[in-house]
């Protein structure tokens, strides 16, 4: 059993992981871009002031395209 596998037999977020699944197997690009804009951000929060704005921006954006994907998985 991989560690996806796993993660889709627990009881309370499996349901969840396995709509997200769904959709990010199908769309390749977008799950690339949404995780990049979080790992973005995230530097941004930490590496500077100047751009903690952006940062917490680019967050946001990366969680509502979770948020479209598991709505349209």
């Amino acid at each position: 059993m991989g560690s996806d596998d796993f993660i889709c037999s627990l009881p309370l977020v499996g349901s969840f992981f396995k709509r997200l699944y769904s959709y990010f197997r199908k769309h390749i690009f977008f799950t690339d871009l949404i995780h990049i804009m979080i790992g973005l951000g995230l530097g941004f929060i930490i590496a500077s002031k100047e751009l903690f704005n952006f940062g917490v921006v680019l967050i946001v954006l990366g969680v509502l395209g979770h948020v479209y994907a598991f709505i349209k998985g």
